[in-house]
């Protein structure tokens, strides 16, 4: 079965994650990567075709830019595999809300899965994540959606409420340090154009997302989140979330 990628990824983690899915799934692969793909045209994917689908975690849900950008793949009943990738704290109401968006769309999510990465903000939080034991479940999660693929499948239950989470936030922001040379990475490669290739030191707050682009694409790494604000905030969510989570899936029920 051919395989179809489709993640928003702005610090590259569920991207190595939704490949790493794929690539124990099928030997043909296409990819749509829509983090900084801001096209309107409906992308159809046929019903003998798979979806690989993910999207991080941001306060709990997908990301809002993620959903409209998400909405222009149409299924025909077409099966999916959705993923959600969050830096351990919790996933909440994404894995749900990426799973409805999807269904939405024309898709019947077979197998969905948490997976867990390094957090965008507070690095510290699983520093290093994914690692050899998460690749080890995600090798595991890709063999039992095959095993599936093979049969007729039905409903799945993910967990989480409907209405969704509200999503909250801290006000700080990243920006750049002494180090920075002005190239423009980070603004050319921001998904929401929250910083201009004029003034690339500073950044929109109103349009900036938090999701890290801008400090993982910046090659003299002069970007980051600063302030006694983040100080504060990453003392308490660090202490809070020191533990290391496992991943969890979830299957659709075999017919």
């Amino acid at each position: 079965m051919k395989a179809i990628t489709l993640y928003f990824s702005a610090t590259y983690t569920t991207k190595c994650v939704v490949e790493a899915i794929a690539k124990n799934l099928s030997n043909e692969v296409t990819a749509y990567d829509i983090t900084n793909d801001s096209s309107t045209d409906e992308v159809a994917i046929p019903s003998d075709e798979l979806l690989i689908v993910g999207v991080p975690v941001y306060a709990g849900r997908v990301p809002a830019m993620a959903v409209e950008r998400l909405r222009r793949f149409r299924g025909n009943n077409t099966p999916a595999v959705v993923v959600a990738v969050y830096g351990n704290r919790h996933y909440d109401d994404a894995v749900l809300e990426l799973h409805d968006i999807m269904t939405e769309c024309g898709f019947r999510t077979v197998a969905a899965g948490a997976f867990i990465a390094q957090h965008s903000i507070f690095p510290k939080v699983g520093a290093s994540r994914p690692d050899a034991e998460d690749f080890a479940d995600i090798k595991a999660f890709a063999e039992r959606v095959s095993e599936l693929l093979k049969g007729d499948f039905g409903d799945i239950q993910i967990p989480g409420n409907r209405p969704y989470k509200v999503p909250g936030g801290i006000p700080i922001w990243p920006t750049a340090s002494r180090k920075c040379s002005g190239c423009g990475a980070c603004a050319r490669l921001c998904p929401t154009g929250a910083i201009s290739l004029e003034s690339p030191k500073g950044v929109d707050k109103a349009k900036c997302i938090k999701c890290g682009r801008c400090i993982v694409v910046c090659p003299t790494k002069a970007r980051r989140f600063y302030g006694i604000k983040y100080s504060l905030a990453a003392a308490r969510f660090n202490s809070a979330f020191a533990a290391r989570r496992v991943n969890e899936t979830w299957f659709a029920k075999t017919r």
